[in-house]
């Protein structure tokens, strides 16, 4: 086994030492009259990993570090306001995040620090919103918002992660921060049609590559029972300190065609006079319903070639866009890319979820990487997800990834990666 005792002896301290920091904390809602509400906001999160043979065996040689274990924590705290203004609501949130990891993570951008944790501003923004205000379109809303605060498109292929974690910040795997700053945004919200004219731009950390988007998103759901989706984006981007500006054109759709049958797909086309970025995935999904523990079935294949830029891509979902628990979040991006994934996702009971994953993955253009094979690996992943109480949410992950000919020929190395995490957060 490649958990070694006194690893889990670390996890079993860690876990009931969360568990037990988190019992005596509840909601605190300030203040609540004549239209005026004041909430205060309290988030914490604690993860531990392992690892054996990371980087296939050769961590010492590419980072400098043997990545085997290590420690991630992290808070979010803050406050949100709303109080009725001008026959609307006007709302205001603040809040701050910390981050710290003890030892070297994986990612390799650790190596040779010696602080990895900071508090940086995460939310911070207000806003007036109105609601019914067009004839015709059903729980209508009219909201603009400035300032700093999170923003996403779809299922987060391109949109989603405004924030930079890791290096001197910590936190590179919990990716507490999401907003982005400097932004604003005009939305319509409704049953039917969701429109938003947005400019965001990202929080890198030290070091970090920073850019700023423009544009609009539209999404329209018709259809028996809204059973059609179809979703459109058009962005210019600015990276900072460079003039490489694109154009970035992404349509999505979602089709549930019979009860439990749902096809999905997005396409996104980056044109620019130093890029010509193509990404897109299709997949299909089948839920057996009135089968115990409700079995979800699905299989998707994404490509990305090796000019994409994911720019802001971020998890909203196991496999939703860090593709692979190892491979997602440690050697590979959403460039240059192609992966078939199956998932099988089943609930035992209301407050457990278990999801198993199959990855193959495969290089675009390997000779852009240096290497002759296109065939990188496969990963297996095992996620257990349990949602203890109303408060604590626990997760739990093994997976192992197999290095094939271009994984070996990158990195030199030629054993099967393994890896466990244990998370366990806390949410007022």
């Amino acid at each position: 086994m490649f958990i070694q005792a006194s690893w889990m002896v670390r996890v079993g301290v860690f876990v009931a030492a969360i568990s037990m920091a988190t019992a005596a904390f509840g909601d605190y809602e300030l203040y609540n009259k004549d239209d005026t509400k004041l909430d205060l906001q309290l988030m914490v999160i604690g993860n531990q990993f392992g690892q054996d043979q990371s980087w296939f065996g050769e961590s010492h040689s590419l980072l400098n570090v043997s990545a085997a274990h290590w420690t991630e924590f992290g808070t979010e705290f803050g406050a949100k306001a709303e109080t009725k203004l001008w026959n609307g609501t006007f709302f205001a949130e603040a809040s701050g995040v910390y981050t710290r990891t003890s030892g070297d993570d994986a990612s390799g951008v650790t190596t040779g620090l010696s602080e990895e944790s900071e508090t940086t501003l995460e939310q911070g923004h207000i806003g007036w919103k109105t609601d019914d205000t067009f004839t015709g379109l059903e729980e209508s809303t009219l909201s603009v918002k400035l300032g700093r605060f999170d923003y996403s498109i779809g299922t987060g292929m391109l949109i989603v992660d405004g924030g930079s974690d890791g290096g001197d910040r910590g936190g590179w795997y919990l990716g507490l921060r999401k907003a982005f700053q400097n932004a604003a945004i005009v939305s319509l919200d409704s049953k039917t049609l969701d429109v938003q004219v947005f400019r965001i731009k990202n929080n890198p950390r030290r070091g970090g590559a920073q850019g700023e988007a423009r544009g609009a998103n539209a999404d329209y759901t018709f259809g028996e029972d809204g059973s059609v989706t179809l979703g459109g984006s058009y962005m210019r981007i600015y990276p900072q300190g460079n003039n490489a500006e694109a154009d970035v054109y992404d349509g999505r759709a979602s089709w549930t065609v019979l009860p439990g049958l749902t096809f999905s797909g997005e396409y996104a086309k980056e044109d620019g006079d130093d890029i010509s970025g193509e990404g897109y995935y299709a997949q299909a999904l089948y839920e057996f319903s009135d089968v115990a523990w409700k079995p979800t079935l699905s299989y998707r294949y994404a490509k990305f070639n090796d000019e994409f830029n994911g720019l802001a891509y971020g998890f909203t979902d196991w496999g939703f866009w860090f593709q692979g628990e190892i491979a997602g979040n440690y050697p590979l991006s959403n460039t240059n890319l192609e992966s078939n994934m199956f998932r099988v996702k089943v609930t035992p009971h209301e407050k457990v979820t278990v999801n198993l994953f199959y990855y193959k993955f495969t290089f675009d253009n390997p000779q852009s990487f240096g290497v002759t094979s296109e065939d990188y690996g496969d990963e297996v992943d095992l996620m257990v997800d349990w949602q203890a109480t109303d408060r604590v949410f626990v997760s739990a992950v093994l997976a192992q990834l197999n290095p094939d000919n271009a994984a070996e020929q990158l990195t030199g190395g030629d054993k099967d990666w393994k890896y466990a995490m244990i998370s366990v957060s806390f949410t007022l």
